[in-house]
């Protein structure tokens, strides 16, 4: 996990200095008047704010395969009842969260530089944020249910129906043309090398990062429920414990009883005695 957590890291840092450096500028609008930059005449707009898609769609792409690896051990749940499979489930979609909400924040820097607001109700945003909230609704609802057998299974349920609407945000500028948000994975214009190699090391890198903190969140929840496991078993052997002491005590005061009664019937029987005689 370190080694990976590190060629992640490098990967991801490399993609940030290649996008800044060395990728090219992305042709915009149509300008009013060529200009030179550079020793070279340029006609349309040159998209700085686009060199932020380098680590958008590489987080927004983790945040999809780890709510798909959730999904997946949601339903491994319900079809074996194995609370090791919640507690995947559950890690899977702490991480997706901490990921949507990174592809929010970078989202929304770029809407706000390129588009010049904040936010824009549009298809891909609107149904990410939906994303986002039905993964905030999960946790929620986790919270909400005490019995651990219920909690897993509604929120098992709940996940699965939940990773419906990341295929649906994927998809969205593809299904609805008017959408303005810009499609990256296309097969009508290929990306050139030099834009092509960060955007992979930036994904790949991304992937790795996911997946070591999903391993790392799944052993500190695996250890925490081990330990409510334990404490569970003291809690019962302590029960047991002192329902043995209080049944020993209630024995000891029935034979303590049945002595003294034993003790008292002579007496009685001497003092019925006395009483016929006189």
């Amino acid at each position: 996990m370190p080694i990976m957590l590190v060629l992640g890291a490098v990967l991801t840092a490399i993609d940030v200095v290649w996008t800044f450096t060395l990728a090219p500028l992305v042709q915009g609008a149509q300008l009013s008047e060529p200009v030179v930059i550079g020793g070279a005449q340029v006609t349309t707009k040159l998209l700085l704010s686009q060199k932020i898609f380098y680590l958008h769609v590489p987080v927004a792409v983790a945040s999809f395969a780890v709510m798909a690896l959730a999904a997946f051990f949601a339903l491994r749940f319900l079809m074996t009842k194995d609370r090791s499979y919640d507690v995947r489930s559950k890690t899977a979609m702490e991480v997706t969260l901490v990921f949507i909400v990174a592809t929010m924040i970078s989202g929304d820097l770029w809407t706000r530089f390129e588009w010049g607001v904040w936010w824009v109700w549009e298809p891909r945003l609107t149904t990410y944020f939906i994303l986002m909230l039905l993964v905030i609704g999960y946790f929620i609802l986790r919270n909400a249910i005490d019995d651990p057998e219920r909690r897993a299974r509604f929120c098992a349920v709940f996940g699965i129906v939940a990773f419906v609407d990341a295929p649906i945000s994927f998809l969205v500028t593809r299904l609805v043309p008017s959408s303005i948000h810009p499609v990256v994975f296309r097969t009508d214009s290929g990306l050139p090398p030099m834009m092509l190699i960060p955007f992979l090391l930036g994904l790949f890198g991304m992937l790795m990062i996911a997946f070591v903190l999903y391993c790392t969140a799944q052993r500190i929840n695996a250890d925490a429920l081990e330990v409510e496991e334990l404490k569970q078993q003291l809690e019962e052997q302590d029960a047991q414990a002192t329902r043995a002491a209080a049944d020993d005590a209630l024995e000891r005061l029935r034979k303590r009883g049945a002595s003294v009664s034993a003790a008292s019937a002579p007496a009685h029987d001497e003092h019925a005695t006395q009483n016929q005689e006189g």
